[in-house]
């Protein structure tokens, strides 16, 4: 029987996209890093800080992948949860659904 003390983490990142890669900003006050995670990672390990967090990924992330993955140009392929601080911080649009975002590149499309 194994008689390791599991880890708890209780500190959480939420995972966002950035021309098209799934990125995490460490949680720790004035870490500001960020890593690159790979789809569905479940822990963030801080490689300036050692901040450990869960991740939380959108329960769709298969498709909003695909779709930000149609978007021929890289620095469009953006998505930020909903209230997520950097897109606050930004002005950016955040807690798009798929079907928003699919709207969006119609949008652009027809200029």
């Amino acid at each position: 029987m194994d008689t390791t003390p599991a880890l708890i983490i209780k500190d959480q990142v939420q995972a966002y996209c950035n021309h098209g890669r799934w990125i995490a900003d460490c949680c720790r006050q004035y870490c500001q890093s960020a890593i690159q995670l790979t789809t569905g990672q479940q822990f963030f390990n801080c490689a300036e800080c050692r901040q450990e967090a869960v991740v939380l990924w959108p329960s769709n992330v298969g498709e909003l992948t695909e779709v930000l993955s149609a978007r021929p140009v890289p620095s469009t392929r953006n998505w930020f949860p909903s209230g997520h601080e950097l897109a606050l911080r930004s002005g950016c649009d955040h807690g798009q659904t798929v079907q928003q975002l699919k709207d969006e590149q119609m949008d652009w499309e027809s200029r």
